[in-house]
């Protein structure tokens, strides 16, 4: 049985990063449940990888490839920082494909420094200060991190292109990056967890998600080719894939 999109579940806000982190970080995010009726979440791929603080402590939510339902604690509230795609790798030094469908302690990788991280979010007094604390601690870490990897952010910029890529076209992309197929394959999966075609799966049903909350009574059919699937029925197939819902049920959701 389905949850209730995380998005929509609380009260879900998100906002960017200090201006340092941005080629690393998405955004920062909170979710307040505290007065949710939700008894189940509905977490969806969107490529990335998130560090989370909530009542149960830090975890990192690794990249997912299809939905994940997660029980609720009552009253919770929940804080977060999204990498994006493919940039988590260098923070956490594990190969993502490791951390599929998974959410792991912080402590598996950060080791006493989350343990530290953990009590400061704790005792940060809410979720937006908890928030504040998990930037300023990646904050701390870019030194030894350093500049992002430029042929992973174009692999996100080229997944990300409205039309997406065909498969016959990957040696064309290893080219243009000055990799070999081979080793443009290998950096995929370690850097993002999967090939370049899921994730342009993933980012493809994230734009029809984007048009989904933003749009009021644009038919599906539409929506569907402005995001960038062949047809309403593809889009159909991939929305019951990737979220667990109907079309009508996935926009339903993101309108209540």
């Amino acid at each position: 049985m389905n949850g209730r999109l995380s998005q929509f579940a609380g009260t879900y806000r998100e906002w960017s990063p200090t201006l340092m982190l941005r080629p690393h970080v998405s955004c920062l995010w909170t979710n307040d449940l505290s007065n949710s009726p939700t008894a189940r979440i509905d977490v969806v791929p969107d490529g990335c990888v998130d560090i989370i603080w909530s009542a149960r402590g830090l975890r990192v939510a690794g990249p997912d490839t299809g939905p994940t339902l997660e029980e609720t604690l009552p009253h919770e509230a929940i804080a977060g920082v999204r990498f994006h795609p493919g940039a988590a790798y260098a923070w956490l030094g594990v190969p993502l494909y490791h951390l599929l469908n998974l959410r792991i302690p912080l402590t598996e990788f950060w080791k006493d420094s989350a343990t530290r991280l953990s009590d400061e979010a704790f005792a940060a007094g809410d979720v937006t200060a908890a928030a504040r604390r998990i930037e300023a601690a990646i904050l701390a870490r870019l030194s030894r991190v350093g500049a992002v990897d430029r042929s992973i952010a174009r692999l996100r910029m080229i997944a990300s292109a409205c039309g997406g890529f065909e498969s016959e076209r990957l040696a064309d992309v290893a080219r243009e990056i000055g990799l070999s197929e081979r080793t443009m394959r290998r950096r995929c999966v370690t850097s993002f967890g999967y090939g370049l075609r899921t994730l342009t799966r993933i980012i493809r049903f994230q734009r029809f998600f984007g048009l989904a909350t933003q749009s009021s009574g644009e038919c599906l059919a539409d929506m569907a080719v402005r995001s960038g699937f062949s047809d309403q029925p593809h889009l159909a197939r991939e929305v019951k894939r990737l979220s667990g819902f109907t079309t009508v049920e996935f926009v339903a959701q993101t309108r209540v």
